[in-house]
């Protein structure tokens, strides 16, 4: 059996929700909709390829964006109709993969399970997509708001009952059929609005149980909720980390991210940055992972004088591939001195732009030893923090 890709689409005007910022990089969590998106299919274990289709306007930036992804095979640039996007992606589909799964980006809160159910039925049929039955009647209204028609949600066809569904993403096919359908689909019929709508012609589509939670942020208020439902998901934990260093002469001192006026900075391999090791363990340990020292070793030449942040920037992207995300971070430095109270807004920001999240989530407080020990008698600085995450 070949490879999978999950042909995720991102090239959406996205009108009906507005705003000056696209709807797919609304944060949620301090996260853009479109990384949550990515990450569902990143993090499966059956995906092997992602092929990301996005608008001409945001091309310059996936890249940047994305990097965390290993499994992105590329990046394309979409077409004006759904349509035209889907064959643009199916032409960068690697050769070895057999199986495409095309999933709307704006569906971010699709999970693990939705994605193995279609695929599995997918491999068995060909063709598969996850759809719901529709609680509410459906009524055709014209443009002054008055009932025209009401559609039944069940009909009697060739003997049997056949039921009114709404279908979501992800869909999936075998490779060759879905090129196939595009190959020999009438266009000028209309425009399809879904992918099984050009498949249905050429080959059974069989449906298979969907997700109420997957819902697709199409207008403003779908935002709240769909934050709901990613933000309450999932296990979460919790780590913690500490970090000392002496002062030294002739050393800068970093803190945070920053660099700190002071007389004097911090003894270290690296450039000593109590604040972000500290927090660097405290993520790690939260993940079940290897500490700072095992994945930057002081042994190791190249971590000579390293920045910390570039550090933490690299932790934090393994962290993220496993599934988690950040719920917030709390440090407590002790210092006799300098003075760091002026410095802690500018510490929060920095640290919140390598964590790529809301500042609001990241809390550093300065506090001395009353000089007590070796941190009263200003032979160094401490720093705890506590690192919570959810999967």
């Amino acid at each position: 059996m070949g490879g999978t890709c999950a042909l995720v689409l991102a090239a959406g005007k996205g009108e009906r929700f507005g705003g000056a910022t696209g709807k797919l990089w609304q944060p949620v969590g301090g996260i853009p909709v479109l990384v949550w998106t990515l990450r569902a299919f990143q993090t499966h274990p059956e995906i092997d390829h992602i092929v990301l289709v996005g608008q001409e306007t945001d091309l310059p930036r996936l890249p940047q964006m994305v990097r965390e992804f290993s499994k992105i095979a590329s990046v394309v640039q979409g077409g004006r109709e759904r349509w035209e996007s889907v064959r643009f992606g199916l032409e960068a589909v690697p050769p070895q993969d057999d199986w495409v799964l095309v999933h709307d980006a704006a569906r971010a809160a699709v999970s693990a399970q939705l994605i193995s159910r279609v695929l599995h039925a997918a491999r068995e049929t060909g063709a598969a997509l996850p759809a719901l039955s529709l609680p509410d009647t459906v009524k055709w209204v014209d443009p002054e708001n008055i009932v025209r028609e009401t559609i039944p949600r069940e009909r009697r066809a060739n003997g049997e009952t056949w039921r009114m569904m709404a279908v979501q993403t992800p869909q999936g096919f075998a490779a060759n059929v879905l090129r196939r359908a595009y190959e020999q689909y009438d266009f000028s019929k209309g425009t399809p609005t879904d992918d099984a709508m050009v498949v249905e012609a050429l080959h059974p589509v069989t449906v298979v149980p969907g997700d109420p939670q997957n819902i697709k942020l199409t207008y403003p208020e779908d935002l709240a909720r769909l934050e709901a439902i990613l933000l309450a998901a999932g296990e979460t934990r919790t780590g913690f980390g500490y970090d000392v260093h002496p002062f030294a002469e002739r050393r800068r001192l970093v803190l945070g991210g920053i660099e700190i006026p002071a007389p004097r900075g911090l003894a270290g391999h690296s450039d000593a940055d109590a604040v972000l090791h500290a927090i660097t363990d405290a993520l790690l340990g939260a993940a079940g992972m290897d500490d700072i020292g095992t994945l930057f070793p002081d042994t190791d030449p190249a971590y000579r004088h390293a920045d910390s942040a570039e550090l933490l920037r690299q932790a934090w992207a393994q962290v993220r591939e496993r599934g988690w995300n950040l719920v917030n971070v709390d440090v407590t430095v002790l210092a006799e001195t300098p003075r760091l109270r002026p410095h802690v807004p500018a510490m929060r920001q920095r640290i919140a732009s390598v964590l790529q999240t809301e500042p609001d989530r990241v809390n550093i407080k300065a506090t001395t030893n009353e000089r007590m020990g070796f941190i009263g008698r200003e032979e160094g600085i401490a720093c705890v923090a506590v690192a919570t995450l959810r999967r």
